[in-house]
């Protein structure tokens, strides 16, 4: 024990266990992170070009999206004391899969998912918060758990760096008169699916987490 600043030394088998844990967790990462541009080079191998509204990164969207849901939809049921938190996140990732959805909605009218979306935010909301103080401290509690900061991350990089990265007028800068629709919405959606993998794993984390320590 190092008793200047009260910092406990690990034993051995604590060590192993962070070690492997750490490998993991990196092997994950990693495999996340290579599986995305093995999956473009799948659309175009045998599809021969990229049509985001019905390719492979698609449907990988809408899965790690959908997996999302029902793991904290799961939790709704699991874990009773964070039922309003769980539902407001799983409700914040309906919300997402309605959206990625919408060439199905604009087959009754454009901007149809809209309305759908608002409904099941709504909802969630008004479930929530309607003890107001057990809301915020449920979501208080989720925001403790150390790997809603990863959750975090990726939902900031959905949010702010795919859509910045994507954006078509960057990229018309950037290849000018040789501009290519095809390859603004690989690079759009392929770092939209790296986003949705690594929130996929931050709610298998989470879950993992919560049942172990049956808060």
């Amino acid at each position: 024990v190092m008793s200047n600043n009260n910092f406990n030394l690990i034993n051995l088998k604590e060590t192993k266990n962070i070690i492997i844990d750490s490998l993991k967790y990196l092997f994950v990462v990693a495999s996340i992170c290579a599986i995305v541009p093995l999956i473009l080079r799948i659309d175009i191998k045998f599809f021969g070009t990229f049509n985001h509204e019905s390719s492979l990164i698609e449907w990988f969207q809408l899965l790690c999206l959908f997996l999302t849901i029902t793991i904290f939809t799961r939790l709704l049921f699991k874990i009773p004391n964070l039922k309003r938190a769980s539902m407001l996140i799983a409700a914040f990732y309906l919300v997402l899969f309605i959206r990625e959805n919408d060439d199905i909605f604009d087959l009754v009218y454009h901007g149809f998912w809209a309305p759908w979306a608002f409904l099941v935010a709504l909802i969630a909301i008004v479930y929530a918060f309607k003890d107001w103080k057990k809301g915020v401290l449920e979501l208080a509690t989720y925001l403790k758990i150390p790997h809603m900061k990863l959750m975090i991350f990726s939902v900031m990089f959905l949010f702010v760096f795919s859509r910045l990265f994507g954006m078509g007028s960057f990229w018309r800068q950037v290849m000018q008169d040789n501009f290519v629709y095809e390859v603004k919405a690989m690079i759009e959606e392929g770092t939209e699916l790296l986003a949705y993998g690594l929130i996929l794993y931050s709610a298998y984390l989470i879950y993992k987490y919560l049942v172990n320590e049956k808060i």
